[in-house]
């Protein structure tokens, strides 16, 4: 009884297995995103497209110069794809692939214990308690709003750990349906909604768990805290579905940055890292048909973002097995995998020796959900967020020589973030083979080197 069993589980494992890597592959037949070099003219676009038989759907990122392009017929004929990939005005031609969620269902408990920021009875955490004694995060310095961008599916924005604590455009007139600071974008007062061109935020369970995470306000009498308690929190709707509407998602992200740093802090939003909990589980990075994705996190890392994102929620190795985002392989990436509260990688969470750069608590945590509530989730989704949370802390609490460095030079100052994270982790022995720095965030010590670093270092 008990081999007949075991040989079942192991069927049905692979059988799940096989499922979620050809779901993981599928993209959308009739469309492909086309990247132009940047110098490239609108009209050549159009006429490059047509000679191929092929026509623009919309434009997806105008600073990367990126196409959404459509075929007359159902599928792409192979031959136009690669005479278009041979164009030298092309700078690459990826599929349009669908995006899963890295969400998993969470228990039905009430019960506060955010075991992951407070140490409880000696368990894991990432020393956060010690780390508010510098600041409790949000304002730099020098006084500019710290803003952590968290594209998801949805949030619930008037929820009250996170109300005060959610971005705004000030210069956007909510509700006329005219684009006020000319930026592109109509009436996005609070963010941006990828999937459906507006500024109207949708409610999701997931997005805003994960929001709370990174920047719940402190609350007075119950509820989640975030790792930061006053952070501003950029919501950008556009987690799921195809590659296409993350492209969109980013260059929201990335306009509003480049718009701050063009403006000197008057206009945009002064974005330091991004959250991302989704991803293609199983796709190979490294395979040339993602390329989208290591663009767009080095655009934003020129411009001064880290890029948080939530490996597979699955236990396999990424570096063999791939994963999207996290196998690939831009320096501005931050890839998390999830610990539990004995400080040990989570069973069902993706490891990597090369590509998983540290770990977070992701199991049991206990944030902000719609309806005004509270509960927790388990997953990749929930570790990310403590990471990204801390990237924002950092630049609340950093040296002004640290600012001043970052400002002259964003790229750099980011991946000096990035290294401080890396090196400042607690060491644990099941971590060793399974992530980059062979650890786990540790918050205090991060933050106490930021907030003591000297450009002689």
């Amino acid at each position: 009884m008990r081999s007949l069993l075991r040989i079942s589980i192991v069927i049905t494992f692979f059988s799940y297995l096989t499922m979620l890597h050809v779901s993981a592959l599928s993209y959308e037949e009739s469309h492909m995103i086309v990247a132009f070099e940047l110098d490239t003219a609108e009209k050549e676009v159009f006429e490059l497209l047509e000679t191929q038989g092929f026509t623009v759907s919309r434009k997806l990122s105008r600073v990367q110069q990126i196409y959404l392009v459509k075929s007359g017929i159902r599928r792409f004929d192979r031959e136009s794809v690669e005479a278009l990939k041979r164009s030298s005005r092309v700078r690459y031609v990826q599929s349009d692939h669908l995006i899963q969620s890295r969400q998993v269902t969470p228990p039905n408990s009430d019960f506060l214990k955010q075991w992951g920021l407070f140490e409880l009875a000696g368990r894991n955490d990432i020393k956060a308690t010690e780390a508010w004694s510098l600041g409790t995060g949000g304002i730099t310095q020098t006084g500019e709003d710290v803003v952590v961008a968290i594209v998801d599916g949805g949030f619930e924005l008037d929820h009250p750990s996170l109300e005060e604590n959610i971005w705004q455009n000030s210069i956007e007139i909510p509700g006329n349906g005219i684009d006020d600071d000319g930026n592109g974008y109509i009436d996005d007062i609070h963010g941006w909604n990828a999937y459906n061109k507006n500024g109207e935020i949708p409610v999701a369970d997931h997005g805003t768990h994960v929001m709370g995470i990174v920047g719940a306000r402190a609350p007075k009498e119950h509820g989640s805290v975030g790792v930061n308690w006053q952070v501003k929190l950029l919501p950008v709707a556009g987690s799921s579905g195809r590659t296409s509407v993350i492209v969109e998602a980013y260059s929201y992200v990335l306009e509003n940055k480049l718009r701050w740093l063009k403006t000197g802090g008057q206009e945009g939003a002064n974005v330091v890292a991004t959250n991302s909990s989704f991803g293609v589980d199983f796709g190979d990075c490294l395979s040339g048909d993602y390329p989208v994705w290591n663009d767009l996190y080095n655009a934003m890392g020129e411009a001064g973002i880290l890029s948080a994102a939530a490996t597979i929620n699955s236990d396999v190795n990424v570096d063999k097995n791939g994963d999207v985002p996290t196998q690939c392989t831009s320096d501005f990436l931050v890839a998390v995998t999830n610990t539990t509260k004995e400080g040990v990688k989570f069973k069902a969470a993706g490891y990597g020796k090369e590509s998983i750069d540290l770990a977070a608590p992701g199991t049991e945590i206990f944030s902000t959900v719609p309806q005004k509530q509270y509960a927790e989730m388990t997953g990749t989704s929930m570790a990310t967020p403590h990471v990204a949370g801390a990237i924002g802390f950092l630049f609340s609490v950093a040296s002004y020589d640290f600012l001043q460095f970052y400002y002259s030079q964003p790229a750099q100052g980011a991946l000096l973030i990035k290294d401080i994270l890396l090196e400042t982790v607690d060491l644990r022995a099941d971590l060793e083979d399974f992530t980059v720095s062979g650890g786990q965030l540790n918050l205090q010590r991060a933050a106490e080197k930021i907030h003591n670093w000297k450009e002689s270092l």
